[in-house]
This record gives C-alpha cells, sequence and structure tokens, in this order.
C-alpha cells in the first residue's frame, strides 16, 4: 500500500525526530505522519494529513527526484495506491474508516471537499471497498483484465450498498442521493457486483463475474446511471433504477422491469448470439403484446468514438493511455489507443495554480488532476490540440470570485481538434445576484462563440465523465451563466450530469441556500455534437438550447424542472415540458431530425421529465 514506510507517502523523519528508527509497523507510522504534519514545515513542503491522519510529505530533495523520476509521479495525499497481493487489516481499517466518515446524507459527506482514488496496480487483489462519497476505484492495468479483485477479509468485496440508517436501528434509506463514485478499468471477480447508485456514478471499463445488480430492490429507490466499455457475464439487474444509461458493452438483455424508467443501450453487444443488439433484438418476438416494460431501447454504434484515456502502470512506470478514434464500433474496446509517458504529462495538487497548468498545456503536456478541491485565479485555456485532461477521485474546480472570470468559462477550449475531458468535476462559485452580465460566463466553454469552428469527424473533442454543479456545498449565493457551452463542432459526451443543487427542498441535512443562479444547463451552437448519457436538471431558464445540425441518438436524455417551483401551485410537471412560463426542458431551435425524436422519446418520466406519451 503506498502511503507506508519507503513509499511516497513517507515522512522525512529524521529532519523531525532524529533518534526514531524508521520503525515499519502501522502505529509508530502513524504517529510519525501526524507529527510531521504538525511540524513547521517551510516553503509548503508539508501537505496537510488526510481525513484518516495519514499524510504525504515531499522533502525538496524528494521533490528533485521526482522532477527527475516523471514517471513516478507524486499524486499527493488522497491517492491510496495498492499492490496486489492477500487482504491486509490495515488497508481495510483505513477503507472503512473512510466509508463510515463520508457516507451519510450529512453536509460535511455529501458536499464536503474530501476527495479520494483508489489505484489498484496490476495483479490479484483481495480488499472489501465500499465506495463513499467522491471516491473511486482505478485499475492500473492496460485492460481491465489485468486488475483481479476478490474480497478480503470481510468477504464483501467491491460494492456500493444501499444507504445506511440514518440514526441507530433506523430504516435503510434508498439510493437517491447516492453520487459521486466511480469503478473503472478492474476486473470484478466475486460473483457478482452490487452498484445502487444514482447520478455522477458511473461504471467504465469493467469486467463483471456474474450479476451486476443496480439496485436494492424493495425499498431503494435508485437514480443512475452510467455503464460503458464492459463485459458482464450474468444479468444486469435494474430494480428500482429509474434511469440507465449503457453504451459498448458485452452483456445479456436488460430484465425490463415493470414500472416507469428508461433503459437506453448503445452499440452493446448480445453475449448469446455475439451480435450488436441493434441488429438483431426482435422485440415483436420478444415483447409481443407489450406487456414488458416500454422504456427499453437498443441503438446502434456512433458513427465515430474513441474510449475514455486512462493511466496504467507497467514495469514500473505510470503512463497514460489514449484509445483510438473507432468508426461504427460495437462492444467494449480494450486495445486500441496509443501510450504516452509520464515525462509528457502534468500531475497537479491542491494548490496548483490555473497558471502553471496553463503553461504545462502550452508546452504540449497533458493533465492529470489529483483528487482534491481547486480554486483557480484564472481560466484554463485550453489551445493545444490533442490535449487530454483527466480527472481522477472527482478533482474539482472551483473559480475564485475575481473580474477575470466574468464572462469567461473555467475551462476553455479553443478551436483546436482532439482535446478530451474525463473525470473532470466544475463547480459554480461566488455570484451576488441572478445578473448573469456579472457572472462567469459557463463552466466550460468549447469553443468561441464569436469564431465558429466545424470541428474535424476524424478527430473529434470528447467529454467523458462530466460533472457540473451549481450549489449545494455554498453558504454563499453562487451560480454561472451556463454549465457547458459547446461552438465547435464534432464533439462528443458520453455520461454528463449538468446539475443545480436542489437539496434545499430534498434534504434539509444539505443545508445548502436557495440563491443558486444559472441560465441553461447545456447550450449548443455547432453542428456535429453528439450527446450520450445526458442528465441536466434545474436550470432556471431552458434547461437545454440546442442550435445546430446532425446531433444523433442522445440516448437517455433527462431534463428535470427547478423543484422550487413544486411551491408555487403550477400543475405543470406532467402537462406540458416546462418548469414554469418561459422555461422549457430542451429547446430545439433547428429542425433536428436525426436528433429531435429520439432525444424526446427517451427525456424521463418522473417528476419534470417529458412524458414520452405527449409527443
Amino acid at each position: 500500500m503506498t502511503g507506508g514506510p519507503g513509499s511516497s507517502f513517507e515522512c522525512a523523519w529524521s529532519e523531525h525526530w532524529p533518534k526514531m528508527r524508521r520503525a515499519r509497523i502501522v502505529g509508530l507510522w502513524l504517529l510519525a505522519a501526524r507529527a510531521c504534519a504538525n511540524a513547521n514545515c517551510d516553503d509548503g513542503e508539508c501537505e496537510q494529513p488526510d481525513a484518516t491522519g495519514l499524510v504525504q510529505v515531499t522533502h525538496k530533495s524528494k521533490a528533485k527526484a521526482n522532477e527527475a523520476e516523471p514517471t513516478n509521479p507524486d499524486f499527493g495525499p488522497n491517492v491510496i495506491v495498492l499492490e496486489p497481493g492477500a487482504a491486509s487489516s490495515a488497508i481495510e481499517d483505513r477503507l472503512q474508516s473512510l466509508y463510515e466518515q463520508y457516507i451519510s446524507w450529512d453536509e460535511d459527506a455529501q458536499f464536503g471537499d474530501h476527495r479520494t482514488a483508489i489505484l489498484l496496480k496490476p495483479g490479484e487483489h483481495q480488499v472489501d471497498v465500499n465506495l463513499w462519497y467522491y471516491s473511486g476505484v482505478h485499475g492500473l492495468g492496460v485492460s481491465p483484465e489485468d486488475v483481479i479483485v476478490k474480497p478480503g477479509l470481510r468477504g464483501e468485496g467491491l460494492r456500493v450498498e444501499q444507504q445506511p440508517p440514518s440514526y441507530p436501528g433506523g430504516p435503510l434509506l434508498p439510493n437517491t442521493n447516492t453520487f459521486w463514485r466511480t469503478i473503472e478499468n478492474v476486473h470484478v471477480a466475486q460473483g457478482k457486483l452490487d452498484f445502487f447508485v444514482s447520478q455522477a456514478a458511473p461504471l467504465r471499463s469493467v469486467k463483471v463475474d456474474g450479476n451486476l445488480y443496480l439496485s436494492a430492490g424493495g425499498s431503494d429507490w435508485t437514480s443512475g446511471g452510467a455503464l460503458m466499455n464492459s463485459d458482464v457475464s450474468g444479468s444486469i439487474v435494474t430494480g428500482t433504477q429509474q434511469q440507465w444509461y449503457t453504451r459498448g458493452t458485452l452483456m445479456r438483455p436488460y430484465d425490463h422491469p415493470a414500472g416507469q424508467g428508461s433503459y437506453a443501450c448503445i452499440s452493446c453487444v448480445d453475449r448469446e448470439s455475439g451480435l450488436p443488439f441493434y441488429d438483431s433484438w426482435n422485440f415483436e418476438q420478444h415483447q409481443p403484446d407489450q406487456t414488458w416494460h416500454s422504456g427499453l431501447t437498443y441503438m446502434g454504434a456512433p458513427e465515430v468514438f474513441a474510449e475514455k484515456p486512462y493511466i496504467f502502470f507497467h514495469e514500473g512506470q505510470y503512463k497514460l493511455r489514449i484509445p483510438e478514434v473507432l468508426q461504427n464500433h460495437a462492444g467494449p474496446d480494450w486495445q486500441s489507443g496509443s501510450t504516452v509517458g509520464f515525462d509528457k504529462v502534468f500531475v497537479t495538487k491542491a494548490k496548483t495554480t490555473a497558471a502553471q497548468i496553463n503553461t504545462a498545456i502550452a508546452a504540449g503536456k497533458h493533465i492529470v488532476f489529483t483528487p482534491a478541491v481547486y480554486y483557480l485565479d484564472e481560466p484554463i485555456v485550453v489551445n493545444h490540440p490533442n490535449t487530454v485532461l483527466l480527472g481522477l477521485g472527482f478533482a474539482t474546480l472551483i473559480p475564485q470570485k475575481l473580474p477575470i472570470f466574468i464572462g469567461r468559462g473555467v475551462i476553455e477550449v479553443g478551436n483546436v481538434d482532439g482535446v478530451r475531458l474525463a473525470g473532470v468535476f466544475v463547480q459554480a462559485g461566488p455570484m451576488d445576484s441572478p445578473d448573469f452580465s456579472k457572472a462567469v460566463g459557463a463552466l466550460v466553454r468549447w469553443g468561441k462563440p464569436e469564431e465558429p469552428y466545424a470541428g474535424t469527424k476524424s478527430n473529434p473533442g470528447f467529454i467523458y465523465d462530466f460533472i457540473a454543479r451549481v450549489g449545494g456545498p455554498d453558504h454563499e449565493p453562487s451560480g454561472v451563466g451556463n454549465m457547458l457551452e459547446i461552438h465547435n463542432g464534432w464533439v462528443i459526451g458520453d455520461n454528463l450530469w449538468l446539475w443545480k443543487a436542489d437539496h434545499c427542498v430534498s434534504n434539509s441535512g444539505a443545508l445548502c441556500i436557495p440563491q443558486r443562479y444559472v441560465n441553461h444547463c447545456l447550450v449548443v451552437n455547432a453542428e456535429n455534437v453528439h450527446m450520450y448519457g445526458l442528465m441536466a436538471e434545474h436550470a432556471n431558464d431552458d434547461i437545454v438550447v440546442w442550435n445546430g445540425e446532425k446531433g444523433k441518438r442522445p440516448g437517455v436524455h433527462l431534463d428535470r424542472i427547478v423543484y422550487d417551483d413544486l411551491d408555487k401551485g403550477e400543475d405543470v410537471l406532467f402537462t406540458e415540458h416546462r418548469a414554469s412560463p418561459g422555461s422549457a426542458g430542451s429547446l430545439v431551435a433547428a429542425p433536428l431530425t436525426p436528433l429531435f425524436k429520439p432525444l424526446l422519446r427517451f427525456a424521463l418520466i418522473r417528476w419534470g421529465h417529458l412524458r414520452s406519451s405527449q409527443l
């Protein structure tokens, strides 16, 4: 486990406790780490301890060594790297402690600033991990088959269980708030995988032995979710899921649960026949009397697509893998792509500035954001083609209240091809009033509104596992003009949650305030923009504005109106696709025949989703 003596977590004990020998037992190591954290560190050498008291300290000599060896980067205190091998009580106790601290619905857990990534080196791991808020497990193999996960000492394995009671002896809670956790690039070899989640909780590039359960059933209520580029040997049991988006997966047919919901599968392959569902599934044969769930669809492969970039560990070095752009590819892609050494990757820390990031991008480096909350003092600008911005552990970018952000994007992508934004969380900063002329223009602005750019089909831009949020943890008014703006053509999204936090209504423990402003969740001003697994919620004006043609097949598309309007007594939820006069769920301003019908068809049903029966 990274974090023990002799690893990158090791404190320079000799400087602070010169008479202490470097003990190799966990208890003394913890004490020494805390002592180092509390010492008078100069030049910011000592980082603050994480939630369990563990700390990463970078000594000047070690910093120079890391600069000389960029292939063995310093990922900071919020990354836990596990070596393969038998279960360890010390590891499991630490992971269980983090779970217990950050699993509840209260403000500190659900809207805290903790971020964690657990990296599993290639090999077999025996470990129990029940994921908590803002945590992710990432295999470090070239493919999911390189990292095998089996149950640890508790016999529970890797999972997301039903939300525990809010008080001792109370009932289990539904998983409607089970956000912000992920599993990527692993082989789950434990007979099944329980993954009871709602939005912003992707399963990506996983191999699952046995069934995949997406809810606990019964009293549970889940509102997910996304499964991409994966292989599930058993059944996908949707249970109480309201909606689920699956893409590029080898699987058995959905189980067609009764009730309301929407389940879309894009470029998925039937395990039995080996054929894409879109080409082989016969709805008349499998549901001739329409008694099975009708919110199900299988769709063909995207015209062009590339899987999400990821880091891996091979022969003692970390590397970045960038999958290839493929045409009309069905099923998972675990083989294609190019490899980049970490000498061409800039690894950030919580105190890394936007200026440092921009300098690295301009020099042609890719960016890996380690788990942290980053308070930016200027926009991150990407004008270098083929740049990868990859977040680990829900790395979160927040603009400070500065004039430089007025009218601009927190992340700005120029008129360049091949940029990939992956696993990055961008949150709105302070905003005094709903006057958008004085606000940050967009959380992400892709392209220049004044300079239209058609993009390139052979080298599109990609947005993967992207989270945009307005409100939630704030104790002062916050907002942004638009969450995501796309002004370039050939930009493809894969699993996006664009959310204005509404837990002032649904969860008093969140303590959020009502002054949360966002004009639109998504604005598209370009052609050939494709969004797969798009969930956009609670904008003050039109939720999605789409000005452009040739966009196709959004799969699951969720539009939720502002919950605050429920208090106005307006009976609009199921009678028209509007929250209040003048604000639409999806405003499509061009004749997008390939996009418009499936977009509306798969919009969801409950609480402000468009009724498919109204089409």
